[in-house]
């Protein structure tokens, strides 16, 4: 049997989240790369991508803290045919990469939307409206925003508006938990509004109707003895909780029906 998930091992902050230790979950340990902190280099990505093959566990992974959301990018590449990169964050990540050896946690969508040919649009969902005014110019056409504090996510001319606005059958789906309001999980960055339960009727609705080529989830909370032991244990079991239900809803079946239209 297939393990449920790929566990990235970058900054142990899943080794406080008790439920993903055991055969059910392949943990890849790259605790031993230098500099992977926010900012990461194409060698130390080609080390990731080399640990990643052969990985058994379905196509859905755990990364850590927001911090190594460039590891996206290496699980992007291995897609061979068009799809659409739908991203639940509360920032855009298409800030210039800082050097053309190197790509970030803040840089890795630009980065992908020109090295990708296979990646054909991007969907952004819950970016904060400050956030989505400075997508640049060159990238407009590339990407469909749909920022937080607008209608309702669960309405369904809402979801149907985000189904049309990805123009290939199949999709990749990335969350970065900081999309989410603060009861629902808890991350070093500033986060959005949405619900938990919002975010998890979305996915199931684009599994509904979109081949979903895989999954990544993270956003989790640094582990430091300077941030304090018991703001980490929390942290970690709201996390779990968050992780777990995500997973399950990873799991479901996808492309099961043809879209919904959109009224005009």
């Amino acid at each position: 049997m297939k393990p449920l998930a790929t566990i990235l091992n970058f900054d142990r902050v899943y080794e406080l989240q008790t439920g993903f230790k055991g055969k059910g979950f392949e943990w890849i340990d790259v605790t031993d790369l230098r500099h992977t902190c926010g900012y990461c280099d194409f060698a130390a990505l080609e080390v990731v991508r080399e640990r990643l093959k052969g990985r058994k566990a379905r196509p859905i992974a755990f990364f850590g803290t927001g911090n190594h959301h460039y590891v996206t990018y290496v699980l992007l590449s291995d897609i061979n045919v068009p799809f659409t990169l739908v991203l639940f964050d509360h920032h855009t990540d298409l800030a210039d990469p800082p050097d053309p050896a190197v790509t970030s946690c803040g840089a890795w969508v630009a980065t992908s939307l020109e090295r990708l040919p296979c990646l054909r649009h991007v969907v952004l969902i819950g970016v904060g409206p400050d956030f989505a005014r400075t997508i640049p110019d060159r990238f407009c056409s590339k990407i469909s925003a749909f920022p937080e504090g607008g209608p309702d996510w669960t309405k369904s001319w809402v979801k149907r508006a985000i189904l049309s606005a990805v123009p290939t059958d199949s999709v990749y789906i990335s969350i970065d938990k900081d999309v989410l309001r603060e009861p629902d999980a808890v991350t070093d960055w500033d986060q959005g509004s949405m619900k938990l339960e919002q975010l998890l009727e979305l996915i199931e609705y684009i599994m509904l109707y979109k081949d979903v080529r895989g999954v990544d989830i993270g956003g989790e909370y640094p582990v430091s003895l300077g941030r304090g032991l018991a703001r980490c244990l929390e942290a970690a079991r709201i996390n779990e909780r968050a992780n777990r239900r995500l997973l399950t809803v990873a799991l479901g079946r996808s492309g099961q029906g043809a879209a919904p239209s959109v009224p005009a």
